[in-house]
């Protein structure tokens, strides 16, 4: 039974990751069917699928692959299409239209539907047993065949954000060869829609953000595998906890699974679960094909009562405790099928303040969330866990404690929410970008959604549709589906509004703006009340970030990368082309002096970048709690591009934003504000720090001291603090630096921030339709001019476990600044940069006679089997 309905024959239904939990004792066996599948175009080959699906069949001229795989990235893998990430070769693939588009030309060869095959031996021990085959990720539609005989069609199998599972007892031949069999046909197949939309079905979109893919991601993008159980089988583990705050001394859980009877006879049996040494049991029955929901509630299981538990945190806060629940089903004394889930406990909720923003409350405190939208982190939908463990790492590494999943990307996978839970990052997900009008269709694949991610502690908040609102029948369904399925977590209908006033019908966020998604200085979030650090941003941001120059090298020849913005690299910026940067390359020019060429462009383009994202940042961890949050636009992005919304690029370069951000998130942290030239201490941990010392510097451009201040104070828990106001003398440089420490009564250093600064105030356009042309420009030109710097570094490496370990001793032994030195790791003396490096700071500046201890992790295997060697760059060093 599901959904109320008996299904016998064949049963399609969503399934959480089950495959993992099954194991292959007695108690369930499963068969990934994950190599040695061949694919090709219904175009190119005759016959129907009973023949394509027996055994034996002669695959000629079909193109092998592994699954999970779409279809142009498997092509691409076998050479037929080049690489469509280097320079414009995705423009020569057929199929290829330029910017956003849901309709595909009928001459695309990824019109037609194509073929995915495959002969794999089935376990003779799957005899007897209740087969499953399961298919966690079709994009679009499929038939389904299995030994020359149709599982199951397109109209059931239908939806990309949907888990299927057949019953295959009966087209199964265990011990033999088999062969299954998947027709698949991709989005597209529509007519224009009659209004301009982003979104129309359930399958992934891309905004504004990169290209199409030529075949929209068509093909098996999830694992495909088989499962063999007794006569129950168990689906969806789930345990919700409940955990009194703010004492943090007792957690009540309520666990519960999903017992599907796999036979057309009435079952008796006994469901037991496990978590660590708490053991729970009840005996069940169930009808002929029914699916039954079993919960073990605290009131009648007093042992789900936890004393003292362990507490998951999200970063800076504490550790991401986590606990295994196990459980099983046994009839007759006998096995019929495990389940197994981990889960955090943890209370995390948010509402709404006095002034109408949500704010988020950790375990009982109210936190600021700042971090960053989640895109898709593969175009071709390669995702792999070491690409999500790499981009999620960069994100705690730099005190960032929430992705927002982004409406047009996938519904992010386990792997994801995995990675975020290890690492103590939060995630909002929202749930499509717009509505869908196949509205029974979207709803089926958001109850699918709820049902596998709900055991994640990261997953905290859902958002309904970006900058709309879902219709009222798909809002109602939301909210129903979060009310039965994960209670504990909130909800608001639409992703922000552009008129802040609107705030409380959208659910207490707002969106960016055209000045905010192109370029913002880091004065913008201290004396902009409309779109400045006030409130709660879900789309704020500093405009065009760029990927460092060798990054941009991997991806466009050389001759491309001069003058911006060449056709092939204004194909890698966003869908609009790289004159929608125009206001940051004018922001680069004038606040730096005009660039001559590509080095010196990047060089002040990382610069430009820095200093934005660390004041954006700033500015919100200075004015928490009326500032609330930011969900910056965006985090990572699923294709080489620069400019475009990023902060780890997508060949896991760590941008020179990122490292601004890093700078501002520092759990005890220094800064300036340059609103009113005052210095804060914000604290980001959760107890009070007593016995700082604050001092601030400021020096001319020739390091002549012009202001020297110190202070004392103490600093609450997760608050910020005043430390000292600051003034400027009349004869300070136009280009001047202001150097800040923050000390424990014992003279250890905490925090240090270094900023360059001008008399030449920022003022927005005096247009207040415009911000393109600024009434005042900070001018930092004279950094052109600094002395070479005589900057001394050493280094060693150590293994630890498959990281090592880079430590590095930085001396500026010479009498000029080292202004804004880069680290790397690379393959050997002159070799690649490796990437991921995990950078302790960078971007870093020495005053003469100063030394620095900076350390790194990163991968061996990134190595390539070379030793690894330093590289130091920095704007005036070599």
């Amino acid at each position: 039974m599901v959904n109320g309905l008996t299904v016998r024959r064949v049963v399609v239904m969503a399934i959480v990751g089950f495959a993992a939990a099954v194991g292959t004792g007695a108690a369930g066996q499963s068969l990934a069917l994950h190599d040695n599948w061949a694919i090709q175009s219904a175009a190119k080959i005759t016959g129907a699928g009973e023949a394509i699906s027996t055994a034996g069949y002669v695959a000629e001229g079909w193109y092998p692959t592994s699954v999970p795989a779409t279809v142009l990235a498997a092509l691409v893998e076998n050479k037929v299409y080049p690489d469509p990430f280097y320079g414009d070769n995705i423009t020569k693939i057929p199929g290829y239209k330029p910017k956003l588009w849901l309709v595909m030309d009928e001459a695309s060869p990824f019109f037609p539907s194509w073929w995915y095959r495959t002969e794999f031996d089935a376990p003779a021990s799957f005899s007897g047993k209740n087969v499953v085959l399961h298919l966690d990720g079709i994009n679009l539609r499929a038939n389904v065949w299995l030994n020359g005989k149709l599982v199951a069609g397109g109209d059931k199998i239908y939806g990309m954000h949907r888990r299927f599972e057949l019953d295959v007892n009966e087209f199964l031949r265990p011990g033999e060869k088999n062969c299954l069999a998947l027709e698949i046909t991709s989005p597209g197949h529509i007519s224009e829609p009659a209004k301009r939309t982003k979104q129309v079905e359930c399958t992934t979109g891309w905004d504004d953000h990169n290209p199409q893919p030529p075949d929209l991601n068509m093909g098996v993008w999830q694992n495909v595998y088989l499962t063999a159980t007794g006569p129950v089988a168990l689906r969806h583990p789930y345990v919700r906890p409940d955990l009194e705050v703010p004492s943090l001394a007792t957690a009540r859980l309520t666990a519960a699974a999903h017992v599907v009877n796999k036979t057309g006879a009435p079952v008796k049996g006994k469901l037991s679960g496990k978590i660590e040494s708490v053991e729970f049991a009840q005996d069940v029955e169930l009808a002929p094909h029914e699916t039954k929901v079993v919960e073990f509630t605290p009131e009648s299981f007093p042992q789900l009562v936890f004393s003292n538990p362990r507490v998951w945190w999200p970063v800076n806060l504490g550790k991401q405790e986590m606990y295994e629940a196990g459980f099983r089903f046994d009839v007759d004394g006998q096995t019929s099928d495990t389940a197994a889930t981990s889960f955090g406990i943890r209370n995390i909720t948010s509402y709404l303040n006095d002034e109408g923003w949500r704010t988020f409350k950790v375990n009982g405190q109210d936190t600021l969330i700042r971090g960053g939208a989640w895109m898709t982190s593969d175009m071709l939908l390669r995702v792999t866990p070491k690409r999500y463990d790499a981009l999620v790492r960069y994100a705690r590494e730099a005190g960032l404690n929430m992705l927002r999943s982004e409406g047009f990307s996938i519904r992010e996978t386990d792997e994801f929410y995995n990675t975020c839970d290890k690492y103590g990052v939060m995630v909002t997900q929202q749930i499509f970008g717009r509505s869908i009008p196949d509205e029974p269709l979207a709803i089926a694949c958001i109850e699918d959604m709820m049902l596998r991610i709900r055991n994640h502690p990261s997953l905290v908040h859902f958002l309904g549709h970006d900058e709309t609102f879902p219709t009222p029948t798909l809002d109602a369904a939301y909210r129903d589906l979060i009310a039965r399925l994960i209670p504990d977590r909130t909800y608001q209908p639409h992703s922000g509004a552009f008129d802040i006033e609107e705030r409380f019908e959208t659910g207490g966020t707002r969106t960016g703006s055209l000045q905010v998604w192109t370029y913002a200085t880091p004065v913008h979030y201290y004396t902009h009340p409309l779109t400045g650090a006030w409130g709660f941003a879900q789309s704020g941001g500093i405009g065009g970030i760029f990927a460092p120059l060798e990054s941009m090298r991997r991806y466009l020849p050389e001759e491309s990368l001069w003058p911006p913005f060449a056709p092939a690299w204004s194909l890698h910026t966003v869908t609009q082309g790289g004159t929608y940067f125009n206001a940051v390359v004018k922001a680069l020019n004038t606040r730096y002096g005009q660039a001559d060429n590509i080095e010196d462009f990047m060089k002040k383009a990382l610069a430009l970048n820095y200093e934005s994202a660390r004041g954006m940042f700033e500015a919100y961890g200075r004015n928490k709690f009326k500032a609330t949050g930011i969900t910056t636009w965006k985090y990572d992005t699923a294709w080489p591009a620069s400019p475009t919304w990023q902060y780890i690029d997508y060949n896991l370069f760590a941008t020179g934003a990122y490292y601004g951000a890093k700078k501002a998130c520092e759990p005890l942290h220094v800064q300036y504000s340059y609103d009113d030239n005052s210095v804060w201490v914000v604290n980001n941990l959760s107890e009070q720090v007593n016995g700082l010392t604050v001092s601030a510097r400021a020096l001319n451009i020739d390091l002549a001291e012009k202001v020297s201040q110190t202070g004392g104070l103490d600093v609450p828990a997760n608050t910020s603090v005043k430390a000292l106001d600051l003034a400027w003398p009349a004869d300070i440089s136009k280009t001047f630096f202001v150097k800040l420490t923050l000390t424990y009564k014992t003279g250890k250093l905490v925090s240090e921030n270094f900023y360059w600064l001008s008399t030449a105030p920022d003022l927005p356009d005096p247009n207040p339709k415009s911000f393109q042309n600024p009434a005042s420009t900070s001018d930092f030109t004279a950094l052109a001019s600094l002395p070479a710097a005589k900057l001394a570094a050493s280094s060693s490496f150590e293994p630890d476990g498959k990281e090592q370990v880079a430590r590095v001793t930085l001396e500026n032994a010479g009498n000029s600044i080292a202004f804004f030195v880069n680290l790397a790791v690379t393959q050997g003396e002159g070799g690649p940069e490796v990437t991921p490096a995990f950078w302790q700071d960078n971007y870093v500046t020495l005053l003469p006679g100063e030394k620095r201890d900076i350390t790194a992790r990163f991968y061996t295997e990134d190595l390539a089997g070379k030793a690894p060697a330093l590289k130091v760059s920095g704007w005036n060093s070599k």
